[in-house]
């Protein structure tokens, strides 16, 4: 395919450079299952959050929560019933492999539209690429006004064309700079009578999934575009009006970047504050007592009655978890009769590195490197 104009420029090498860094930070480390779930939930429910705010249509996070744990009623002509489609189709992302199932192409994003629309669009418009002189569904959709007319394009040849350049290019381009020039693509060229703007952040996810960008489907990309959506569709207009990518790519991969490094840093400070601080204590404690000791980290001290009218357990409970506390050296006893309260043992505190420096935003003028 012919490669769109863009100017590689050092912006762009320190997006890439952080991003893979921040991945393979991540992939280093190892959280216990009871620590890592918790987390998880969160950046998917807060992936429904976003996108929800991003279509004009914001539901909040604790609905999202329920969404994603299947206890909010999306059924009959429910409005959220697309963000419990959006659901689904992050479901199938995290199972798929290229190996077993569609290859990414135009037909798998006709999939993920079909399911994404099921419910709230016409049988007949779910999966549809629209003809060239039908407006899309602007229901949930902020970009369809972005979107350009190409009577002579075949969308599904088009697109297709994208994904096997992006699977066997042989120019040496960057994944992540081939995922912002598809973005661009769907932002301009809108395939699908509805929901190209959700479908766009799936293909986006299912992709970086594929190519080991996005382990798991961790980082709420919905959230980093949510972050700048005014700013990449002025960085998009731009670079449409100069014919020339380098903005859009610029603004894509500041805030893809910048999503990854603080979802990074979210597991790496849990691991560090948790598991380097007391590295045995998933093996020693029990559920209860790690409740007590994350409880003192947050508020520096609690007597047993404290402890005992929060979690819900007897007094002589609670004296029991101290006493192993303080046996395996993890607090301290203070204060006599009724002041007795406990505090964590005052360890050494391992330090955290310092946070990584921000990043340079987007649109500064640095030297360019090359022109495509």
């Amino acid at each position: 395919m012919k490669i769109p104009k863009y100017t590689l420029t050092n912006l762009m090498l320190k997006y890439i450079v952080k991003y893979e860094l921040s991945i393979s930070e991540l992939n280093n480390t190892d959280l216990p299952k009871d620590l890592e779930k918790p987390l998880i939930e969160k950046l998917y429910a807060e992936e429904i959050d976003n996108i929800a705010q991003l279509v004009a249509f914001p539901i909040g996070y604790n609905t999202a929560l329920k969404i994603l744990r299947g206890q909010e009623h999306t059924t009959g002509r429910s409005k959220k019933k697309v963000f419990s489609s959006f659901r689904n189709c992050r479901d199938y992302i995290r199972k798929y492999s290229s190996t077993t199932t569609l290859k990414p192409s135009m037909e798998l994003a006709m999939h993920l539209n079909k399911i994404l629309t099921r419910g709230w669009n016409d049988d007949w418009d779910q999966g549809r690429i629209k003809d060239f002189s039908e407006k899309p569904n602007d229901l949930y959709d902020t970009w369809y006004t972005l979107r350009d007319y190409y009577p002579s394009t075949d969308m599904e040849s088009h697109f297709n064309e994208i994904f096997r350049w992006i699977a066997n290019s042989d120019d040496n381009t960057h994944k992540l700079i081939q995922f912002a020039v598809l973005t661009y693509e769907f932002i301009e060229k809108a395939p699908f009578f509805a929901g190209n703007q959700m479908t766009t952040i799936l293909i986006l996810e299912l992709l970086t999934k594929e190519y080991e960008y996005n382990p798991s489907i961790l980082f709420p990309f919905s959230k980093s575009i949510n972050f700048i959506n005014e700013d990449l569709k002025s960085a998009f207009k731009i670079s449409k009006g100069k014919n020339d990518l380098t903005t859009f790519i610029e603004a894509f991969l500041y805030t893809m970047s910048l999503t990854v490094i603080e979802t990074t840093r979210e597991f790496t400070e849990i691991y560090k504050s948790k598991i380097l601080k007391y590295p045995k204590m998933t093996e020693e404690l029990n559920s209860r007592q790690m409740k007590i000791v994350e409880y003192l980290e947050i508020n520096k001290k609690a007597s047993r009655r404290e402890l005992t009218t929060m979690m819900g357990v007897s007094f002589m409970t609670i004296f029991r978890d101290f006493q192993e506390l303080m046996e395996k050296g993890y607090v301290i006893q203070k204060g006599k009769g009724r002041g007795t309260h406990y505090r964590l043992k005052e360890d050494e505190n391992i330090e955290l590195d310092t946070p990584n420096k921000e990043l340079p935003i987007f649109g500064n003028n640095e030297r360019d490197i090359k022109v495509f």
